[in-house]
């Protein structure tokens, strides 16, 4: 058994989630509980899942020792079935390494990504991919790489786009953990596609604090099951780097990316595309406004969201 082992945001667990998808019956999906019930609408409930919840990926509750309900997955296989198992992984986070040792002892363990990881805490390692002498991996690729998946298989899916009805709204998503990664300007873009003709409908997260301008009673805050349908039968989602990106491209969607915080291209999902800040980040490391909630200037302009999103449609 190869047991992808990723306990940590919507967006980490559906990259993971696209190798798993190759192969249900041979790879396991151990990812947070959060996410079992969106992925399973996602997949069809194809992915085998296994509740990996570990308290230190959380902004609070960070205690590195504790391997918290996780522990519980130790009693579900004996000694020689965990030497049948290969966990995978690819964050390069020494803090997984040993709670995946903790909780699969015996197991084989392939974990890579440790100098992305160490490129993205230190400005010198990340030096190199900052002035493109080294390439910046984009996790899609890494996730097929070190379960041994041809990268087309992965890929595949995400391009099939399948063609909408002439009246299927565009979606615009802004949900985002952190107000730094929101777009700000909302608003204008809604207001450029609807005088267009477009059917416009804005999605957020249950807690998502609101862009300036967008009034709370033209946004829409969809559980899963509503969410997973918005997102299916939209003509184009538009959204920042967030789960709802990934979410939006692995159920086959056109997907338009706003990039503002971090480099893109480690994180586009196959057969999306996106447009980015000439200010975004050209290696690893994003800018030190990232984990905040400021509101950010230099995003791509709506009239260039809007002028890239009819060159696709």
């Amino acid at each position: 058994m190869k047991i992808l082992f990723e306990p940590w945001n919507l967006g980490d667990a559906i990259i993971a989630a696209s190798v798993a998808k190759s192969d249900p019956d041979r790879f396991t999906l151990a990812c947070n509980s959060k996410w079992h019930e969106v992925l399973t609408l996602a997949s069809n409930g194809s992915l085998k899942l296994i509740r990996l919840d570990l308290p230190y990926v959380w902004r609070t509750d960070k205690n590195f020792f504790s391997l918290g309900e996780a522990a519980s997955i130790r009693t579900r296989y004996t000694t020689e079935q965990r030497r049948q198992i290969e966990v995978i992984s690819i964050r390069g986070d020494v803090r997984d390494l040993v709670a995946a040792h903790r909780i699969f002892k015996g197991a084989a363990f392939h974990f890579s990504g440790w100098l992305p990881f160490c490129a993205r805490k230190s400005p010198l390692v990340d030096l190199p991919f900052r002035f493109g002498l080294l390439k910046v991996r984009n996790r899609y690729h890494a996730w097929a790489q070190a379960a041994h998946i041809p990268f087309n298989i992965v890929e595949h899916p995400y391009d099939a786009h399948p063609e909408k009805r002439a009246d299927a709204p565009v979606v615009i998503h802004i949900g985002a953990q952190w107000r730094s990664k929101q777009y700000p300007q909302v608003a204008g873009l809604a207001v450029l596609l609807r005088d267009a003709g477009n059917r416009v409908i804005i999605l957020a997260g249950p807690d998502d604090t609101l862009p300036p301008g967008v009034d709370p009673k033209d946004v829409r805050r969809p559980k899963w099951p509503e969410l997973v349908s918005h997102l299916r039968n939209a003509r184009i989602i538009i959204t920042n780097d967030s789960g709802p990106m990934h979410l939006a491209a692995y159920l086959g969607s056109k997907t338009l990316v706003l990039s503002r915080c971090a480099n893109i291209l480690e994180w586009l999902p196959p057969g999306a595309k996106a447009i980015s800040s000439p200010s975004a980040p050209k290696g690893y490391r994003p800018i030190p406004d990232y984990w905040t909630d400021h509101i950010l200037d230099e995003w791509p302009s709506p009239e260039e969201v809007k002028a890239r999103y009819d060159d696709w449609v």
